[in-house]
């Protein structure tokens, strides 16, 4: 077995794959056509972020495994991976402690004013008055995404004495005890936080989730960690909320470009800037080095597979056009709970039911958790052992019995009482459609941004919805009510062409004999 490391990684990850029998060999630097022409007598390949393997790369190879040190696998084209069969796996835990280690850093950074002390001193300066800060002790931290970093932080926080709150959907109450944590809404998390946390990977739903209106929520004094992802937090929002003393300070680790030349961020005195370095310490470095090579050993020994992004193992191909849908359902209904997750159900009706539908079930929670894990790659090999560090109960069932339809998927969330669902089938030359939310029966494509409303169907209300979001230069692309009588319990569902902003979702909420308004965004 031969195994090309391209990026540095650990001595110690290089010698385990030595001990094995394996041939390692180590050549750092090579570009794409020479990693493309190296590449054809290896196994293995192992990188970190510098090396690119392209589609290119992988097809002029006959790997294996491609291991990257380390979280993300943006400089690894999956899709051209999982065409070939190769396995791709990362090293998500090597870096935690480290990335909660410099959060807790930041923290004591922007209360205490370090790094504004620091400068001002080596400019031979004595401003004692000027850099008076605050005692961390007693205040409150939030933390948005309470995973493996977020629950890492959270224990450190608490050693310091303050009191910890948190917003996960994906995190089940009995977590949240058991971290002696309080989980609560993201609104009611920005209001009254003194300390804010993000600890969630960047996707369509976490994008901007930190927006101009988000931090308009957020206390004049409070401040703002980002540790997570750039695009997390809108930088220009975030630069107006400093710039204009909205916020009282922010710092921040990741940045949508990296390095980020130019931003307006660069010239602000209340922000404390590093470059990328959540996981750079020796011993995150040396941790995500062993852990890909232990990975990489337990696959190729043992078939183990651990924390892979991708499975190129054959699926069924009847199954593999559910797959989509069953995760966009898992998404969907997410956003629709209210509060943390607790029990999912998955139903798989009609011909589905003579399958093996532990893939629509690995899909269906793939969707629930990737959109706020912290956990980058979530996928339907790893997306089980995930939900079950979360709390979450998963309960699978099939049936032969579909209603109108030949097949249906139904995915039901169970949040502390409540209870919310969605149903979701392949029409033929129409694609895929979620026809149920909550009962109801719907035809919408899962695709886009929707507002729902559950509301008394009366005189009336589609045109206080429309008004107000008319006035707030929201457009509509479709809409339909769904009712089970007149004069009773209704639903509307809007699709619209963007993202709805927070203060328009409250004007809504507003409307008498309005039940419910929920933004979903796929």
């Amino acid at each position: 077995m031969k195994v090309l490391v391209a990026d540095d990684i650990s001595k110690n990850g290089v010698e385990l794959l030595k001990a094995q029998g394996y041939q390692v060999d180590v050549r750092t630097g090579l570009r794409e056509d020479e990693l493309a022409k190296a590449i054809k007598d290896y196994d293995v390949l192992l990188v970190r972020s510098a090396t690119k393997a392209t589609r290119k790369v992988i097809e002029a190879s006959k790997l294996k495994v491609i291991g990257r040190a380390g979280i993300g696998v943006d400089n690894i084209d999956v899709e051209a991976a999982t065409e070939r069969g190769v396995l791709v796996m990362n090293a998500p835990s090597g870096n935690v402690i480290s990335t909660a280690e410099l959060t807790i850093g930041m923290i004591f950074a922007l209360a205490r004013r370090i790094p504004q002390a620091d400068a001002s001193m080596k400019k031979g300066e004595w401003k004692r008055k000027e850099m008076k800060g605050a005692q961390v002790q007693g205040k409150t931290l939030g933390i948005i995404g309470l995973g493996r970093v977020g629950a890492e932080v959270a224990k450190r926080a608490q050693a310091l004495g303050m009191l910890v709150i948190a917003y996960d959907p994906l995190v089940s109450p009995e977590v949240g005890a058991r971290l002696h944590v309080r989980l609560m809404s993201l609104d009611k998390l920005l209001e009254v936080s003194d300390f804010i946390t993000l600890h969630t990977p960047l996707s369509a739903q976490t994008k901007d989730l930190l927006g101009k209106n988000q931090l308009a929520s957020m206390k004049k004094s409070a401040m703002l960690i980002n540790c997570a992802r750039g695009g997390v937090v809108n930088e220009d929002a975030l630069y107006e909320a400093l710039s204009q003393n909205k916020i009282a300070g922010a710092a921040v680790d990741v940045f949508v470009n990296e390095p980020p030349a130019g931003s307006k961020l660069l010239t602000l005195p209340t922000i404390v800037l590093t470059p990328h370095l959540g996981a750079t310490t020796a011993e995150a470095q040396e941790e995500v080095g062993s852990e890909i090579a232990e990975q990489v050993i337990a696959y190729l020994r043992d078939n183990v597979i651990k924390n892979a992004v991708n499975m190129p193992a054959k699926l069924d191909p009847e199954l593999v056009p559910y797959m989509p849908l069953a995760e966009k359902l898992g998404t969907f209904t997410s956003q629709l709970g209210k509060t943390s997750a607790g029990r999912i159900e998955i139903q798989c009706l009609g011909e589905l039911s003579k399958k093996d539908t532990s893939i629509i079930t690995a899909s269906v929670i793939t969707g629930l958790l990737k959109p706020l894990s912290e956990e980058f790659n979530v996928n339907y090999i790893n997306a089980f052992a995930m939900a079950k560090a979360r709390g979450i109960e998963i309960v699978s069932s099939t049936s032969d019995e579909s209603g109108r339809f030949s097949n249906l998927i139904r995915v039901s969330l169970q949040t502390n009482g409540d209870k919310v669902s969605t149903a979701g089938t392949l029409m033929p030359d129409r694609g895929a459609r979620i026809v149920e939310i909550d009962g109801n029966p719907v035809d919408i494509v899962p695709e886009g941004h929707f507002l729902l409303i559950a509301h008394m169907d009366k005189p009336g209300m589609i045109g206080k919805v429309g008004t107000i979001l008319g006035d707030s230069d929201i457009n509509v692309a479709s809409m339909e009510v769904a009712r089970a009588r007149a004069r009773g319990p209704a639903m509307m569902i809007l699709e619209i062409d963007d993202d709805l902003p927070i203060e328009v979702l409250r004007k809504v909420r507003q409307i008498k004999d309005l039940t419910s308004a929920i933004a979903i965004k796929l």
